[in-house]
């Protein structure tokens, strides 16, 4: 079965979509973004098609699937249109700028033959894939605590789409955890509770740009998620407690088991560094050539949107 793929939205996290379908050997035939310049210049240089919208690469019939790389506001349309017309989506993250349009994108990909996945990619670096491995086994015993930080100076952001409320529709509470919660329901469980405080630090922006979000499981486990955009240094890790010892990875670097009464940690292997890319989209078209649901669903979007969004109408009290 020969798949071919389309990029809607010719910006940075496209290159790394891009980098992951050359990986799995999936051509690009199709491009497009707003921006006619950008769909030109990857068009060029992958020798795709470039079309004017989204609308007339997915009508083309020139790709079966489509990655969505445009900000959220723009996810419900596209997406909707291409599972209507029988093509795949890959959705980046977050699946909507709202619960509304998560909820509309989800009975679309109810209703429709073709298959939708949400990008939370981090489900598949290896080290998160032994740390979820790791809870199933048991050897961490009972989850108490997770800590996720994803945090660094992105003072940028004030002149891009990212801190503009109607087209990204969040700031970092909702660009940024929406990997931390998609995590924690991932490895931890299903949320019941949520709680956040957030901050805008950067001057003529409508969004937060530092956050913590506190969340409990059904299993009881409490989970704590901070980002930023406006931290002096960055930080990115994964902290995981339980009753019999303490799972940590560092982003880029190590994976460390410290089991209860143990004078000091032990390094954990883990197979070569990716972000992720390659391994998501390798489960995507396994989930198309064998007529299966995607590993992360159109629920998995809404959910994680449902989440977030209570946390704002908390804020906004």
């Amino acid at each position: 079965m020969t798949i071919r793929a389309g990029i809607i939205g010719c910006g940075g996290i496209a290159k790394c979509h891009v980098a992951g379908y050359k990986s799995n050997n999936i051509a690009i035939t199709a491009v497009t973004d707003i921006n006619p310049d950008a769909a030109k210049a990857m068009g060029a240089e992958l020798g795709a098609e470039v079309f004017a919208s989204a609308g007339e690469l997915i009508e083309s019939g020139r790709a079966d699937l489509v990655s969505i790389c445009t900000p959220p506001a723009a996810h419900e349309a596209d997406a909707v249109f291409a599972l209507e017309h029988g093509v795949h989506v890959l959705l980046e993250k977050p699946s909507a700028a709202n619960v509304e349009s998560a909820r509309k994108i989800k009975v679309a990909a109810d209703k429709s033959d073709a298959r939708l996945m949400l990008a939370f990619r981090h489900r598949f670096i290896p080290a998160i894939v032994r740390m979820k491995e790791m809870i199933d086994s048991g050897c961490l015993g009972q989850v108490v605590f997770f800590q996720n930080t994803f945090c660094g100076p992105a003072f940028g952001m004030k002149d891009k789409w990212f801190s503009k409320k109607a087209v990204a529709g969040g700031g970092s509470m909702l660009d940024t955890s929406s990997h931390s919660v998609d995590l924690f329901r991932f490895l931890i469980g299903e949320v019941t509770k949520q709680h956040a405080v957030c901050h805008t630090h950067l001057e003529g922006t409508d969004v937060e740009d530092a956050a913590i979000i506190v969340l409990k499981a059904e299993n009881g486990a409490i989970g704590s998620l901070t980002s930023a955009w406006v931290a002096g240094t960055g930080k990115a890790d994964i902290i995981i407690m339980g009753q019999d010892g303490k799972a940590e990875y560092t982003y880029g670097g190590d994976l460390t088991f410290h089991k209860r009464g143990a004078e000091k940690p032990e390094k954990i292997e883990i197979p070569e560094l990716t972000g992720g890319f390659a391994e998501q989209i390798g489960s995507f078209i396994k989930a198309i050539e064998s007529n299966q649901e995607p590993e992360i669903t159109a629920f998995d979007g809404l959910r994680c949107l449902e989440i977030i969004e209570a946390c704002y109408k908390e804020n906004e009290k």
